[in-house]
């Protein structure tokens, strides 16, 4: 089960503990629709409400001016490309409690190539990685480290 706490330590990093504070509610409702998450069902339009839901709650939280202050005190703006970062980074929650089966295995598989997901990347990789050829694990090194920023994978990829 997916807690608001996990929500706002993934959020952490890119809205700053201000801003989270004053969207707490909107974690709970996250948490709440990642927990309802299935690969039957909503698997294509989650990250995208995500995406948008985050973009209003910050909009209208900073008055339009985007503005966020970081753990380490900085103040960013927060851009309108760091929210489809933000849903996939929050993707990667119920993506880790997959059960290991080939169902799930194809699912990751077709859904990081209809959305280009590296948290999907990610599951594949450290989660399903004994089910995958070396040949389709270093694919997946290449993909990410040519098409990601190193500060997004370098915790977890060889």
């Amino acid at each position: 089960m997916i807690s608001q706490a996990q929500v706002q330590r993934t959020l952490l990093p890119w809205l700053g503990p201000s801003l989270l504070s004053a969207l707490e509610p909107l974690s709970g409702d996250i948490a709440g629709r990642l927990n309802g998450f299935s690969i039957h069902r909503n698997a294509d339009t989650l990250a995208d409400d995500l995406d948008s839901l985050l973009f209003r709650a910050v909009r209208g939280v900073t008055d339009g001016s985007m503005l966020a202050q970081l753990p380490d005190g900085t103040f960013v703006r927060v851009q309108v490309e760091d929210f489809s970062v933000m849903a996939d980074e929050l993707m990667l929650l119920p993506f880790q409690e997959f059960r290991h089966d080939g169902e799930h295995l194809q699912f990751l598989r077709d859904y990081s190539l209809r959305h280009a997901s590296l948290s999907a990347l990610r599951v594949l990789y450290t989660a399903f990685g004994a089910q995958q050829s070396p040949q389709e694990l270093d694919a997946i090194v290449s993909v990410v480290k040519s098409c990601y920023p190193a500060f997004r994978w370098r915790e977890w990829l060889r």
